[in-house]
């Protein structure tokens, strides 16, 4: 039996290059690269050879800025790296290599003979320091805090993804090897830029000991100095990319199942959720509308699928249809016949034919996604729904998954001819489904330019949220996967893909009138809201499982329209500044270590705090209250943060608090997003704190707002005494406002004694028994002041 390659580990290194912000090192048969992107941003590489080449990558966007300013310094045995936010240090002697904040904390630490490589794989292993947390990695299970797990990082087809039912289970649908590290309120990230096939060992073999490993590639860091979470990911989704606006609608309750099998129960469904004023936007159709499960098809069941688009889009749905990769593999089949001709699909391991599998539509093969020819392909293929009606695209089985192997894909070798060059399969596994949400959406830009794509993934990589929002795949209908949706979807948020999901209710198994209840709870203040559930299982629409649960579901429902616009502020956030929409509660407060611990609640953007039922029969939980000033949403009861308190949750509600200082925007719900005008819009302010936050309008629909076509304003508030000040900043962007009318709601008011309206004296109702001060200001682009004196 051959003996294993022995690893070689960096050392015994010599500087052979260095300008301004970089310096090149050689070994025996290696390279080392550090340098600087940003004062807080560098990255360490280590390949095989003589020298560094000039490495494309799927993930990396070019780097915009000029070189920061980076003081090298070197000696007999070390060269150091230092910037204003730190410093990268570097033993030539033995590799050890280390990252220290401005005050000597050190960040990240690899000690000597820890950073090697064999033939093809490369490892690193860091030291975990004691009372750091490890968060992010995209899409894992487990504990909220991900420092002793074991994660591998290749995308799979997994049904039941919670530690209950797969308590070893250590891979999912998307890969993105990125982590945050916080320890003593200070934050660092790390980004292994690699998509072979990674393992990352958290501290589970080792307490203090994070070793990780590539099957196959180089070794490419990117070091993020922080010192804030917020730090971290924005520069993490600057280098990365940030995720474009989805159309307005996309924000709505969406409803699906495998499968609404006829059109005749499509349209059923339809005027169920129209005449039981149940709020939806987007009815799915799932694999059996297809003729045989050929993809871009519609098969008997649908005869008129343009009909019914148009039908079901003057009662205010949008359809979005299933597309799954594998094309049959039936030479009469249009699809297949004109991808041969375009030599589309992914070769057999000998190159020579189109390598062969199994999924739904029986043997199958798979498009070369990796491939911009075959990209463009897909995308006119795509066009043939577009032209249909149909509104968005659900990627699925893009890992991608083939029933033919054990290994439920492709094979190992089999051959890509990718953009850059030929690759083996097991290299570049992990970003088919992002080349395949890439196809979608530039296929649908380039069809419907003037039209927001969109595209929703199972499988990704890193960068997965330039391309898609991600929807976190196959879970089950029990208690246990609501409790990991939670902690499953802050991590993915905290890993640049602030639009994600899960399927409400829970997809596999029967659901239950109370889990469903809690489930959608919980899921109206997430980022994408579907109900979605499995062949087989009992019905899961809201009023499916009785009167109570469709009455409650209608009360979260209409509130998921009230704040739409609070909602959509924060995706343009998110588009801006890569900023999460739902927020662990460390992104705020991540000196306080029990928030920093605290995974089953959240913030919807900076104000709302959420603290879902995760636990059957419970009418009550215990909620963690920062510190700061918050008030009970429903009842309007003042807390003091810093402290834990026992909030009620009756079946009808769940604990949501808002904090001091904050303005919620809020409009009349609707049936769908376009039901109504957002002409009058009510700003609820609760005094206190100070309070900031983004007011943004569009056309909800087009691309204009990438030329500076749209409406937004700073809504800022403080309190001063007993008088409370409201200012709405002066109108940037050429898109005019919808709003007429702000409807100035404050809470909490003892005794209103003066209002004044940019510095005159103004009329309002103060409502004696609730506390409330109502005024109406009229809308104008310039700066909109309010004053009112003599709240509590």
């Amino acid at each position: 039996m051959p003996k294993s390659p022995t690893p070689v580990t960096v050392k015994d290194l010599q500087v052979t290059a260095r300008d301004e912000a970089s310096v090149t090192l050689r070994g025996s048969g290696f390279t080392v690269g550090i340098s600087a992107l940003a004062p807080d941003l560098f990255r360490l590489r280590v390949v095989r050879g003589k020298r560094l080449p000039s490495t494309p990558s799927w993930a990396v966007l070019p780097f915009d800025g000029p070189p920061p300013a980076i003081r090298i310094g070197s000696g007999r045995n070390r060269i150091s790296f230092a910037s204003s936010a730190g410093t990268l240090s570097l033993s030539l002697k033995d590799g050890a290599w280390q990252i220290t904040d401005p005050h000597g904390l050190t960040l990240f630490s690899a000690a000597a003979g820890a950073t090697s490589f064999s033939r093809r794989k490369a490892s690193v292993s860091l030291s975990l320091q004691e009372g750091e947390s490890l968060f992010g990695l995209g899409e894992a299970t487990g504990a909220f805090d991900r420092r002793g797990l074991i994660r591998d990082f290749w995308n799979i087809d997994v049904l039941g993804h919670a530690p209950a039912i797969h308590p070893a289970l250590k891979q999912l649908y998307v890969s993105i090897p990125f982590a945050i590290s916080l320890r003593h309120g200070r934050a660092a990230g790390l980004f292994w830029d690699n998509p072979a096939r990674q393992r990352w060992d958290l501290g589970q073999t080792r307490l203090d000991v994070w070793q990780m490993t590539a099957d196959s590639g180089e070794f490419d860091l990117y070091l993020f100095l922080g010192p804030a979470v917020s730090d971290v990911v924005s520069r993490y989704t600057q280098l990365t990319g940030q995720m474009p606006l989805p159309p307005r609608w996309g924000l709505g309750y969406q409803q699906c199942r495998y499968s609404y099998e006829t059109a005749d129960r499509v349209r059923e469904i339809a005027r169920e959720f129209r005449k039981r004023q149940l709020p939806c936007d987007v009815l799915y159709l799932d694999i059996h509308h297809m003729d045989g499960y050929r993809v871009f098809t519609f098969g008997k069941t649908f005869p008129k699928p343009s009909a019914l688009v148009k039908e079901l889009s003057l009662q205010g749905f949008k359809v979005v249809t299933i597309v799954d990769p594998g094309v049959k593999n039936d030479r009469q089949f249009g699809v297949l016949k004109r991808g041969v001709q375009e030599d589309a699909f992914v070769k057999d391991p000998r190159g020579s034919r189109d390598f062969l599998g199994k999924v739904w539509p029986g043997v199958a093969r798979f498009p070369d996604f990796l491939n911009a020819r075959t990209r463009t392909w897909w995308g006119r293929e795509q066009a043939a729904l577009q032209d249909l009606g149909v509104a968005g695209f659900w990627n699925d089985m893009n890992e991608p998954a083939n029933f033919a192997r054990p290994d439920k894909t492709l094979h190992p070798s089999a051959r890509h001819r990718t953009d850059f060059g030929p690759r083996r399969h097991v290299e570049v596994h992990n970003l088919y489904g992002m080349q395949m949400a890439r196809a979608s959406r530039d296929g649908a830009l380039a069809h419907r330019p003037e039209d927001r794509p969109f595209v929703i993934t199972r499988a990704g990589y890193a960068g997965i949220q330039r391309h898609a929002l991600v929807w976190t795949g196959d879970n089950s209908s029990n208690w246990d996967h609501l409790n990991d949706a939670v902690q499953m979807l802050l991590n993915l948020s905290v890993s640049g893909v602030p639009f994600c999901g899960g399927d409400v209710g829970g997809f596999l198994e029967n659901t239950t009138p109370e889990l469903f209840i809690r489930w959608l709870q919980f899921a109206t203040f997430t980022p994408f809201l579907r109900n979605h559930t499995n062949l087989g299982t009992i019905p899961q629409e809201p009023w499916a499982l009785g009167a109570e649960v469709e009455a409650i579901s209608r009360r979260f429902l209409q509130l998921r329209y009230q704040i739409l616009p609070y909602l959509y502020g924060r995706f343009a956030e998110a588009r801006d500044r890569g900023t999460p929409i739902m927020r662990p509660l460390f992104w705020h407060y991540q000196n306080d270590p029990v928030a920093v611990a605290c995974g089953d609640q959240f913030l919807l953007g900076r104000d709302l705090m959420v603290a879902p039922i995760l636990r059957q029969g419970a009418r009550a939980r215990s909620v963690y209250l920062p510190n700061d000033i918050w008030f009970d949403f429903w009842t309007g009861a003042r807390h003091t943060g810093g402290t834990h308190i026992t909030a009620e949750a009756p079946l009808e509600a769940i604990p949501l608090f808002v904090r001091s200082g904050a303005i919620l925007p809020l409009v009349e719900t609707r049936q769908h997003v376009d039901a109504a005008a957002d002409d009058t819009v009510l700003l609820q302010c609760w005094p206190g704190s100070p309070g900031e936050q983004l007011w943004y309008e569009d056309d909800g629909r087009s691309n204009a707002y990438l030329s500076g076509f749209s409406h937004r304003r700073t809504l800022s508030s403080r309190t001063r005494g007993r008088t409370f000040h409201l200012e709405i900043g002066a109108a940037q962007g050429g898109f005019p406002s919808a709003v007429d009318t702000w409807r100035l709601v404050i809470r909490n008011v003892r005794k209103a004694t003066t209002f004044r309206l940019d510095g005159r004296k103004a009329g309002g109702s103060w409502i004696e028994d609730t506390g409330l001060f109502v005024a109406d200001i009229p809308n104008h682009p310039g700066v909109i002041t309010a004053e009112l004196s003599s709240v509590d």
